[in-house]
């Protein structure tokens, strides 16, 4: 069973063709992901209407 991670990385100098950023990780720990991820270029935000299958 796959889960819906709780949160998303996104890097905010990496826009795609249409000007959105890119998703660069995901987790369920927050705090994992600001240890991997730091700096004013990550953006951690959490999952809405998260819903396990």
């Amino acid at each position: 069973m796959k889960m819906i991670p709780k949160y998303i990385v996104f890097n905010i100098n990496m826009p795609d063709s249409s000007g959105y950023s890119l998703p660069v990780g995901q987790g369920d720990n927050q705090d994992e992901l600001h240890e991997k991820f730091s700096g004013d270029n990550y953006v951690i935000k959490p999952v809405d209407g998260r819903e396990e299958w």
